[in-house]
């Protein structure tokens, strides 16, 4: 007997790898926050030498206007010495300082001004002249400064075209005065005479030095200081490494590898001088004192808080491990005594040779003991480990089990831990919640049933209801007859609006409603819609217009019936819920990628508009639009177009505020299908100009004219336009008549499909079409061009056929018969299917409209057995039953053509005129 062992409680050595491990993190620990220290330091030092940096820069900026003031002032001195008469007059108080000695000119002077006076005396410079005789004071009054260590004439002319340009200034040290500015008063290589201006060594001195960022130096040329506060400071290798710095730089300053603080060199004149700025570490480290104090002190007291981390961390956590792993063990051995006893069975099978390895009791209690007439050796052992959740087999005692498994480790082997359930209970339930699930559908097909039934029984006497006023509405009535019919139509309409979404909320729901794909014309099919509404905006005072993107494909896929049905929905809320302004049908392509589209149909009003918190539940069943005074109908028509939309991968958006109407927006994806242009092909002359009162309208017709061939633009008002010979004005009923010679097409909501001549001459056609505008912008041109006349489009006439009329209802017999005969048939009725192949046998007919639903022969049986008597007549039916799976089974007996009752005479013309032609209806 295989049984869970208890494990037993070995001795376990103390974890020294972790107190090692957690001495090396303590010192990394330490390491870290050292390294944060000296980066905080060396940040610190950063900011330090930054500011120090600014200093200096603001130190040695002054320096250089110093000595520039210095340099313009003796230029300005070297420009003011003239050769001339010395009795000439000059100005008031110019002092003439006469430079014709040695190496001078005759009558050579310097023309001294009160202004340069004081600007000498000002700048603290004196002005001297050497030549052959020596050095000679000028102006500036005399230093106590001995004129023999100054600069002779010898040591000038040395210098003397060392430098370029037209009027250099030389810098040269003048001993224990400081610094000495020379000029040559004569041009040429060896000058004999020199202005030299100079500086007041302590002033100089005063300018230079910065507080608070060391020491200073002036270098010449050579490297040598002439005006200094680093003798003390600097030692030989630190005044070599200084003088090495010949270009304006920034850095610490290294000798003999060791540092010997920072220095900043920048060049002064144009002699090739340096100034430099010196800071020694001592005052670096100065500044930094607080910050090296702080920072050690936090180092240490880091280091001493980890070393009681440490301390302590292996205390309460390391040393209890031991504890803690014998208290593991004895959890085992708990555990090992819980599995036994586990409410499901448990075994551990061997993956290599599926030898049962442990077992627990309850386990054995089910399949018995291993090695006996049990179900150990059930499929389940040799499938366990197969891919997959799990596996279930029944055992000798009819109890079902489910086996679980899951690959792991046991004693250093691989093992299958399997787990058993018994899901005998669960099966039972399974199998009760399956006879509710199919008792719920058989309820559901009843439903179903139930509404389609009862949209047939409601749907044939409303047939004989709105065919027998749509024959009454073409006889002679008066005007209050014609209101009362239009009264009941209006009803009978919302009647049949209501059955329809009815039965398409119980398609939906039980995901009966499917899409059937065709070819159809966006532009045609959005027109259309419009045209089936506009009368009834028009009857309330209301602008409808319909906007067509020039862009649009010609022909694409996509189930044109339920398009129709959203943009009626969506027409009909806007009508009803807009008391003044306008409707808007827009169809605009979107994206066109190859073969397949996006068209977005938008339909705005000026209503009452619809609340940001009823928008979020809008398209909710029998839901309506709060304090709408208008709020007619069930609720469904909305919820209804998004359900449909999105069974059409679409989308339906609405963007409405309170007061300023609403607009609603259906973007579907339709493959686009290559087809011919649907327009008539129009003349590039003579030209047409558009003219009307929406911008938009006017733009979109010009587009399609364009589109077809013709030289459309919008009319601009220009009186040299207005006399255009030849051309032809669109006029879409705008709001200013216009005094218009030539040729003239009228687009107005009065006009027709077909172009008809208006009482000004012009031809009249409906503003909802823009085939029919084209159509009449062609016999234009044609007129105007003086072409044979083309067949000429002309109205429907009768059909001529002679049709066999099947129904068992009486007042939809005689409806139809008379639809019939307004379409210009012969009629022959026949009130069921024996009846009607009795007549077909003997009488020839061009085709049969048939009833579905009728006794002692359906419709469905009369397609057949004409079928098989080999009577090739076409058929077409017609039900009450207005769903897909019943034109499926129409057309399956045989039929050639479906119509849905109520039926109006336009679709029982468009139904016989595709028969004849052979198209499926």
């Amino acid at each position: 007997m295989f049984r869970f062992p208890r494990p037993s409680l070995p001795l376990v050595a103390p974890p020294t790898t972790a107190s090692v491990l957690l001495r090396w993190l303590t010192v990394c620990v330490f390491l870290c926050l050292a390294a944060a220290t000296g980066f905080y330091l060396l940040t610190a030092l950063t900011e330090d030498i930054s500011s120090h940096r600014r200093d200096m820069n603001a130190a040695a900026y002054r320096a250089q206007i110093y000595f520039d003031q210095r340099e313009a002032l003796l230029r300005y001195l070297g420009d003011s010495v003239v050769v001339g008469d010395p009795s000439a007059p000059s100005s008031e108080g110019v002092r003439q300082l006469p430079l014709d000695g040695p190496g001078g000119k005759p009558g050579q002077r310097l023309l001294l001004s009160p202004r340069a006076e004081h600007t000498l005396q000002t700048l603290q410079t004196h002005l001297l002249l050497v030549d052959a005789q020596g050095t000679h004071w000028l102006a500036g009054g005399q230093a106590d400064v001995d004129i023999a260590g100054l600069p002779t004439l010898h040591v000038l002319r040395q210098r003397s075209g060392t430098l370029a340009g037209t009027d250099p200034v030389y810098w040269l040290r003048a001993g224990d005065a400081g610094v000495a500015l020379a000029q040559p008063v004569q041009a040429g290589p060896q000058p004999g005479q020199w202005l030299m201006l100079l500086l007041d060594s302590a002033a100089a001195s005063d300018m230079i030095d910065g507080q608070g960022i060391g020491g200073y130096a002036l270098l010449d040329r050579d490297g040598q200081p002439a005006l200094s506060s680093l003798a003390p400071r600097l030692d030989s290798a630190g005044w070599k490494a200084l003088q090495q710095r010949q270009d304006d730089s920034f850095g610490v300053l290294w000798s003999t590898g060791l540092p010997r603080g920072v220095a900043l060199v920048k060049g002064v004149g144009n002699d090739g001088w340096r100034l430099v700025y010196h800071l020694p570490p001592r005052l670096l480290l100065g500044d930094m004192a607080t910050s090296l104090l702080i920072s050690s002190a936090l180092l240490l007291l880091a280091g001493i808080a980890l070393r009681l981390l440490r301390h302590r961390v292996d205390r309460q956590l390391i040393q209890p491990a031991l504890l803690q792993h014998r208290r593991l063990l004895e959890s085992l051995d708990f555990s090992s005594t819980v599995i036994d006893l586990a409410p499901v069975g448990i075994c551990v099978l061997r993956r290599s040779d599926r030898q049962l390895l442990l077992s627990n009791q309850l386990l054995r209690d089910w399949l018995g003991e291993e090695g006996t007439d049990s179900d150990w050796q059930a499929p389940w052992r040799g499938h366990a480990g197969e891919r997959g959740r799990g596996l279930e087999f029944t055992a000798r005692d009819g109890r079902q089990l489910q086996v679980l498994h899951a690959a792991c480790r046991y004693q250093d082997d691989d093992v299958l831990l399997c787990v058993f359930h018994d899901i005998s209970r669960h099966r039972q339930a399974q199998a009760a919640l399956s006879s509710a699930r199919q008792a719920a559908d058989a309820a559901n097909q009843a439903k179903s049933a139930f509404l389609a039934t009862m949209s047939h029984e409601i749907r044939t006497p409303l047939y004989g209801v709105l065919g027998t006023l749509e024959l009454l509405g073409r006889t002679p009535l008066d005007a209050r007859q014609s209101q009362y019919l239009r009264t009941i139509e209006s009803s009978s309409s919302v009647l049949l609006q209501l059955i329809s979404d009815v039965l398409d909320v119980s398609k939906i729901e039980s995901g009966q409603l499917s899409l059937e794909p065709a070819s159809f014309s966006p532009r045609e099919l959005t027109e259309s819609v419009l045209r089936s509404f506009a009368a009834a905006a028009t009857r309330k005072g209301l602008q409808v217009l319909v906007c067509t993107d020039p862009r649009l494909p010609t022909r694409v896929l996509g189930d044109a019936d339920r398009i129709r049905q959203v943009l009626g929905n969506l027409l009909s809320n806007a009508i009803k819920f807009t008391e003044h302004g306008r409707v808007v049908l827009r169809v605009r392509l979107v994206q066109r990628e190859g073969e397949s589209s996006v068209l977005a149909w938008q339909v705005t009003d000026t209503g009452v508009g619809i609340a940001t918190e009823e928008q979020a539940r809008l398209f909710e069943p029998f839901r309506q639009v709060r304090g709408a005074a208008s709020a007619q109908g069930t609720g469904l028509g909305l919820s209804i177009s998004d359900r449909l939309v999105r069974l059409m991968s679409g989308e339906l958006r609405v963007v409405s505020e309170p007061g300023l109407g609403s607009s609603f927006t259906v973007r579907l994806p339709l493959p686009v299908l290559a087809a011919t242009e649907d327009g008539p092909a129009l003349l590039a002359e003579p030209p047409v100009y558009v003219r009307g009162r929406d911008r938009e309208l006017v733009d979109s017709a010009c587009g399609w004219l364009r589109r077809w061939g013709a030289n459309a633009q919008p009319l601009q008002g220009d009186p040299a336009l207005l006399d255009h010979a030849g051309a032809i004005l669109m006029d879409g009923e705008a709001e200013q008549p216009l005094a218009w010679q030539g040729p003239r097409v009228l687009a107005s909501i009065d006009g027709g499909d077909q172009p008809a001549p208006a009482a000004d001459g012009a031809l009249l056609v409906t503003l909802h079409g823009m085939s029919s505008i084209a159509l009449a912008v062609a016999r234009q041109q044609r007129q105007c061009a003086t072409l044979p006349t083309a067949a000429r489009d002309v109205q429907p006439g009768p059909l001529g056929l002679r049709v066999l009329a099947v129904e068992d209802n009486p007042i939809n017999r005689v409806i139809l018969a008379e639809q019939l005969q307004a379409l210009g048939c012969e009629v022959e009725l026949a009130q069921d299917g024996v009846e009607a192949l009795q007549l077909c046998q003997t009488h020839d007919f061009d085709l049969v409209v048939t009833d579905i639903n009728m006794p002692r022969m359906d419709g469905h049986t009369l397609a057949r057995r004409l079928r098989a008597e080999g009577v090739l007549l076409p058929v077409i039916g017609a039900t009450a039953n207005a769903t897909a799976e019943e034109r499926e089974r129409c057309l399956a007996s045989g039929m050639q053509g479906y119509l849905s009752k109520p039926i109006d005479i336009a679709r029982l013309r468009q139904a016989l005129s595709a028969v004849r032609q052979g198209d499926p209806a």
